[in-house]
């Protein structure tokens, strides 16, 4: 094996899942937060001024529709939020890494993301990169994530995203069914809202009114969301579900020797690494041997991939 005797310059984090990610969660928890104590606030300060409010609103049926309708758009600024994260091609430098395929993960890979379509990822492709790539990864002080290997052989790994035309197009189809299921769940709740109704004076009536806005709130939200489900599923299932494939055409598969043209970027997403976010040209150099241990290391993809396809620059003139 042809190992070296740096270090990589490994972050904490391992290949394998996705991190979390932490603007559309941390936000979302955020919001949440925000509006527990918000109501808490309010039904302790102005409880005596809800009747008030729910009459200059237009009584019950006003009150829950304005209700409802806050939380339809809450649930549709979330969804364009994990749109924007997926579907924008940032501006980075073009970039070429070579290495060894050493995991995918496809989209659509776990039950969350079949729930809530909108949250899918593209295909994510990990290569085990050349120690002569390992600089490139290091840039701007990004993370890295690594093999578990011992040292010598722990390795750099790139994450090299494919973008997959179902991904973005499970993002239209949500937005779109959220807006229809929503209108409907507002609708519905201003009907569940009248069906309760709240008497006129007593000492719970400020309560009553505050239970039945709340319920036409979660009731719109439930409905956005489960027309987010049915419509980015329709369009996930009208989508094209092609797997990336190198230049050749052969699909990629986990041992694969590879050279990955694209725009590398750093990601919240990714902890701050450099990701090839999309990638632009994969071009196939055939597969490692078969006696070759996992984890891979770039000891044996060096020795094994000599000639790759990313441009050196020509030796100084002496």
């Amino acid at each position: 094996m042809a190992c070296v005797e740096r270090n990589p310059n490994c972050g904490i984090g391992e290949t394998g899942g996705s991190v979390p990610e932490p603007l559309p969660q941390i936000g979302s928890a955020l919001g949440v937060i925000a509006a527990i104590i918000s109501a808490v606030i309010g039904i302790a300060s102005a409880a005596d001024k809800i009747p008030a409010i729910v009459s200059a609103l237009g009584g019950i049926g006003g009150g829950s529709a304005i209700s409802g309708l806050f939380a339809v758009v809450a649930v549709i600024i979330v969804i364009a939020v994990f749109g924007l994260n997926r579907c924008t091609q940032g501006k980075g430098l073009r970039t070429c890494i070579a290495g060894a395929v050493s995991f995918i993960e496809e989209s659509f890979s776990d039950a969350g993301q079949e729930i809530f379509p909108f949250t899918s990822q593209h295909t994510r492709v990990d290569v085990t990169v050349k120690s002569f790539f390992w600089n490139m990864l290091e840039q701007s002080s990004a993370f890295v994530f690594c093999s578990d290997a011992s040292y010598p052989e722990r390795s750099e790994i790139m994450r090299c995203y494919y973008y997959t035309e179902r991904v973005c197009n499970a993002v239209t189809g949500s937005l779109v069914g959220a807006v229809v299921g929503g209108v409907g769940g507002i609708i519905l709740g201003v009907v569940i809202g009248a069906a309760i109704g709240c008497a006129a004076s007593g000492p719970f009536y400020a309560l009553c009114l505050l239970l039945v806005l709340l319920i036409a709130a979660i009731v719109a939200a439930v409905a956005a969301l489960i027309g987010a489900f049915i419509g980015g599923q329709i369009a996930k299932a009208a989508s094209d579900n092609s797997q990336p494939t190198s230049d050749n055409g052969n699909p990629i598969a986990i041992g694969d020797l590879v050279t990955v043209n694209g725009n590398m970027e750093q990601r919240d997403y990714d902890n701050k690494a450099n990701v090839m976010w999309w990638t632009a040209s994969t071009s196939f150099h055939g597969r490692l041997r078969d006696d070759t241990p996992q984890p891979f290391s770039y000891c044996d993809i060096d020795e094994q991939l000599l000639q790759d396809a990313c441009p050196r620059a020509p030796d100084p003139i002496r």
